[in-house]
């Protein structure tokens, strides 16, 4: 049975038409492969199309141009080596890259005195990440050609090109060396000194070091800097900070962090009894300092994730001015982590408001604001439609975004009616409801009619400034 998959972006739309693994089973992937199309608008108005080889090809070219463009280390091809199918090279700008593809399949192409001309494409860093995407969408899918796996390989150390001349690196080394061979030489007519046997300072200094802490029993050096360390000082700091009061940021940081902790407390052994911690937390999601509750999380503070996650400053003793919020985060010996704030926060007063503005609101339009959407109940199933969507979506959203402070990726649900109006959002980690409104998000949202068919999409704003629209349940098959 015939069976046609479509990975469609604004600037690239890969066709995949093949033969399915059991005829009798509609759901059955596509496992042999027929033919491939790639159509990239506004770069070329030519179809390339190709069998297995063809695809092949362009994944792994696509694959390893994509790595060395976001390593910045070259990946040279094998010297006397055929050229492939499909190549992609970095143009004379930064931003343009030339997609080349052969037009004779692979062969002698020497002595064919028939052989076209590879076919040159110009592509922008926009088109070339939609055709990245395209590539990703199609590895990803399990109902598509199982067995093609991407492949990366790491590149051998002695292809990055070193950023100082050898003799500027050499030097530091040079004088070392003569240095050594100098101190060694003076330090050579220095008679050895005379000792008269005497009692260690550090012996007599050491009971009174060891019970340094009134009611504790005495503890060595190293144990005595770890309960230090585990005893909460790194919060001594934090007690002039402003807390955090808002309801809604509270939420977000409560959920973001307890993410984290769980998914850093994946595969440890699990304690005796719970571990209790109380913690502050910025208004960024870093975890700020922490203090145990009890006595089993001293003895096991190790064994969890806070030493790994707390954002260490550079100048530890100075009081920390940013607000931040408490919370008490205790790990279960079920392998839980549950997270606490210290204090209920005070909800924030809202100004009376008619039926209308209410319903209108739902999604918000500020980091307080940004409300979770309700289920959607009346979904919009066509494919073709949904794939209308999510490009106006992109346009929008692109049109008016500019350059955010964020320091890590912000993820949004955002909703669509059918005709295209934004009705609702909703930040999904901490960090987006925190700057959604460096976002052009609450200016994108309209007063719609709330009983049309809708759609949800995923909005990444990336940490290195690309935007990414998808569909929330995934492209359409």
């Amino acid at each position: 049975m015939t069976v046609q998959r479509q990975y469609t972006l604004p600037h690239c739309n890969l066709v995949l038409e093949g033969l399915s693994a059991d005829a009798n089973d509609p759901l059955s992937p596509l496992a042999v492969l027929m033919n491939a199309e790639c159509h990239l608008p506004g770069a070329t108005d030519a179809t390339l199309s190709g069998g297995r080889e063809f695809l092949d090809s362009l994944v792994a070219a696509v694959s390893r141009y994509g790595q060395q463009l976001l390593s910045g280390v070259p990946y040279p091809r094998a010297t006397g080596s055929a050229p492939p199918m499909v190549e992609i090279k970095p143009g004379d700008l930064p931003y343009h890259h030339h997609l080349i593809v052969q037009q004779q399949p692979l062969g002698d192409r020497v002595n064919d005195v028939n052989a076209l001309p590879p076919l040159d494409i110009q592509l922008t860093t926009v088109q070339f990440y939609d055709l990245m995407e395209a590539v990703d969408q199609l590895l990803a899918d399990t109902q598509t050609l199982p067995d093609m796996k991407a492949q990366f390989q790491a590149v051998s150390r002695r292809l990055v090109r070193p950023t100082e001349p050898m003799t500027k690196r050499a030097t530091p080394a040079a004088l070392g060396a003569a240095a050594l061979a100098a101190a060694g030489l003076a330090l050579f007519f220095v008679p050895p000194p005379e000792f008269e046997p005497t009692r260690p300072e550090s012996e007599a200094s050491a009971p009174a070091a060891a019970s340094a802490v009134p009611g504790e029993p005495p503890r060595t050096d190293g144990e005595t800097s770890e309960a230090v360390a585990a005893d909460g000082d790194s919060l001594d700091r934090l007690e002039s900070a402003p807390a955090i009061t808002d309801a809604a940021t509270i939420a977000l940081l409560q959920s973001d962090v307890t993410q984290r902790l769980q998914e850093a407390w994946a595969d440890v052994p699990r304690p005796s009894g719970d571990l209790a911690y109380r913690m502050a937390v910025s208004e960024d999601g870093d975890i700020l300092g922490y203090q145990y509750e009890n006595d089993l999380a001293l003895e096991e503070v190790d064994n969890t994730p806070l030493p790994q996650l707390t954002f260490v400053p550079v100048a530890g003793a100075e009081p920390v001015r940013e607000r931040v919020a408490q919370f008490v985060a205790t790990f279960t010996p079920d392998g839980e982590v549950r997270l606490e704030p210290t204090e209920t926060p005070a909800e924030t007063e809202e100004p009376e408001t008619n039926a209308s503005e209410t319903d209108t609101s739902k999604a918000g339009t500020s980091e307080a604001d940004a409300a979770e959407l309700p289920t959607l109940e009346d979904k919009v199933t066509d494919s073709d439609r949904i794939r209308e969507l999510n490009s106006d979506l992109y346009d929008s959203i692109l049109a008016e975004l500019e350059p955010l402070s964020a320091n890590e990726d912000l993820r949004f649900r955002v909703r669509l009616t059918e005709t295209g109006e934004v009705v609702g959002y909703e930040p999904v980690n901490a960090a987006a409801g925190l700057l959604v409104n460096e976002t052009p998000l609450p200016n994108l949202v309209t007063t719609a009619d709330s009983t049309a068919n809708q759609a949800d999409f995923q909005v990444v704003f990336t940490e290195s400034g690309v935007l990414e629209v998808n569909p929330w349940d995934g492209w359409p098959q």
